[in-house]
């Protein structure tokens, strides 16, 4: 998705560690996995709303086909 690879991602940790505290990892965490989520939340209404506006031309495009 960022196309981040192996190496990269090693880095990033290895700073994240030397950088943070440890008992501020578990807040850490849980504010990246609510981010990731709201993340995903979004994309799949963005998703859902885009089937439906392709649905909705559809049947305009049948209609318009059948009145005609």
């Amino acid at each position: 998705m960022f196309n981040i690879g192996l190496i990269e991602l090693l880095i990033i940790i290895f700073f994240i560690l030397i950088l943070v505290k440890p008992k501020d990892f578990p807040k850490i965490f849980q504010n990246i996995g609510l981010f990731y989520r709201k993340i995903n939340q979004y994309i799949s209404n963005l998703k859902y709303e885009f089937s439906n506006l392709e649905i909705k031309e559809k049947k305009k495009i049948k209609k318009k086909n059948k009145s005609n």
